[in-house]
């Protein structure tokens, strides 16, 4: 993969009450919260009312007032997590900066299906405001890049800490040496990159650069990133559970879905490695062979967890919901009592709770080259977006030809 300096636009005071977590994840409620802040970045990446040109007007006020400036130097992002987890302190670091990207590269590589609406939603943002608003998120399977990380900020201070409420400490170091960027981007010349998230994000870039045929076309043609190792004990990865709208009764697919799967009660939700269907009891649902020939997984890998089971074989197949049905009859959430309380309070029909991921049994899938459906996977902890933006003026500003 190949990743450059940039210069890129960053707040100018500290970054506590500015960032957020991804735009995909922010419930209404927690949007509302997040913009109680004057200068939180959702003003931006959320406009007002869905009109784009409130996310423009936003970005010109703060830049014209010195809210936002553009970086003195090129550089590349050093981010630092840390996060309590199992009772123990954990750490994350990875690099923020733009990654060639483009259609035609074959080392930045996407594992789940994406919906039209959303790619085109975040298109029209990205291209009015000529920005890249939020980093994508890759993971690469090299065991070096870890260790060149933390060897280059050994010797710095935090340029901003920051703490987000889920208990995350955020360090952000700003890396100007050249020797020690170029060290970091040899270092990741071979490695192919897996979109952990942000496969909407990726693809309306590449539509961007697709549909670009002026001086902005290189500018598309590199992705705003968060690169981290896969390998790191501190990059967990979760399922996505369904919520399925009131309006299905899952009591008239059940003799269908027994076809594909053993369905057997359970006492209490002790499911955390197999798919669980919660319709106010919980049941255990286990593939058999012919649901996996069902979703044409033929190859070598076959997991008793893997979403297409539930999107691709029961909600679409057996339950016969269309694309947009998927997007707007389904709830996805990563919290499993949400995922339960939606159907206890009548909001919802039927939720399937998916199991945690095991990371090697995912990386055993993407090298079987598995495209799983959208919202199949969450890895956390997020990257949150406000750290740095990458617009269309700055390699006019840094004078840097991206080829």
């Amino acid at each position: 993969m190949n990743l450059i300096p940039f210069r890129p636009l960053v707040y100018r005071g500290d970054l506590e009450g500015t960032t957020s977590p991804p735009v995909d994840i922010i419930s209404q409620d927690h949007e509302a919260r997040l913009k109680s802040s004057p200068f939180n970045i959702t003003h931006i990446t959320m406009p007002r009312h869905g009109i784009l040109e409130n996310s423009l007007g936003t970005l010109a006020q703060w830049r014209k007032e010195g809210v936002l400036e553009t970086f003195a130097s090129d550089c590349l992002i050093i981010l630092e997590q840390e996060i309590h987890v199992g009772g123990r302190r954990i750490s994350r670091i990875g690099i923020i900066s733009p990654v060639e990207a483009s259609p035609e590269r074959k080392d930045v590589l996407a594992h789940e299906e994406t919906f039209p609406w959303a790619v085109e939603e975040r298109r029209k943002l990205m291209e009015k405001t000529s920005c890249q608003l939020e980093p994508i998120f890759l993971t690469v399977n090299g065991t070096s890049f870890e260790r060149i990380l933390r060897a280059a900020v050994r010797q710095m201070s935090p340029a901003k800490i920051f703490h987000e409420p889920d208990g995350v400490v955020n360090s952000v170091y700003f890396l100007t040496d050249p020797r020690s960027m170029e060290s970091i981007r040899q270092s990741l010349q071979r490695e192919n990159a897996v979109v952990a998230d942000g496969h909407h994000r990726l693809q309306a870039t590449r539509n961007l650069y697709l549909e670009n045929t002026g001086k902005n076309r290189d500018f598309w043609k590199f992705t705003l990133a968060y690169v981290t190792s896969l390998q790191s004990d501190s990059l967990l990865i979760g399922g996505i559970h369904r919520v399925v709208s009131r309006e299905y009764e899952i009591s008239a697919f059940m003799d269908s879905i027994r076809e594909y799967f053993d369905v057997r009660g359970m006492n209490g939700d002790h499911g955390q490695e197999s798919i669980v269907l919660y319709d106010g009891g919980y049941h255990s649902i286990s593939p058999k062979p012919i649901a996996f020939d069902a979703i044409g997984c033929s190859k070598k890998y076959k997991y008793a967890g893997d979403p297409s089971l539930v999107s691709n074989l029961i909600l679409r197949q057996i339950i016969g919901m269309t694309q947009k049905d998927l997007s707007t009859k389904v709830l996805y959430t990563h919290n499993r009592v949400i995922a339960v309380d939606e159907v206890d309070s009548g909001r919802s029909g039927f939720s399937f709770l998916m199991p945690e991921w095991n990371k090697s049994v995912f990386i055993s899938m993407i090298e079987d080259g598995r495209l799983l459906p959208q919202k199949s996977t969450y890895f956390y902890p997020k990257v949150p977006s406000g750290i740095a933006l990458y617009c269309s003026d700055s390699l006019q500003i840094s004078g840097r030809n991206p080829q």
